[in-house]
């Protein structure tokens, strides 16, 4: 039996370090990259919110919004804190 595939938007916010906390950037009117997915699965998703973070290369949070379908068992737990690249020295 193939599960449903559901449609998310995966958004990447400029994300940096301060103090030892994670800090994320939010503006109005910012042109944030943004990729539509498919998955059906929460590890699905992060998974993809990875490797587009990765393909992205800088700094980020990455917030993940379901647009059609039920979120998968797991979702909230699994995408609440999805920061990527903080190693890097624009991070800091």
């Amino acid at each position: 039996m193939s599960k449903k595939l559901r449609d998310f938007v995966v958004t990447l916010y400029p994300a940096k370090m301060e103090r030892g906390c994670f800090v994320t950037r939010f503006e109005f009117g910012q042109d944030l990259p943004r990729k539509r997915v498919q998955a059906a699965s929460a590890d699905e998703i992060v998974a993809e919110a990875r490797t587009f973070a990765s393909d992205h290369g800088q700094p980020c949070h990455a917030g993940i919004r379901i647009t059609q379908g039920r979120k998968p068992a797991g979702f909230d737990a699994k995408t609440k804190a999805l920061y990527f690249n903080m190693d890097m020295p624009e991070a800091s």
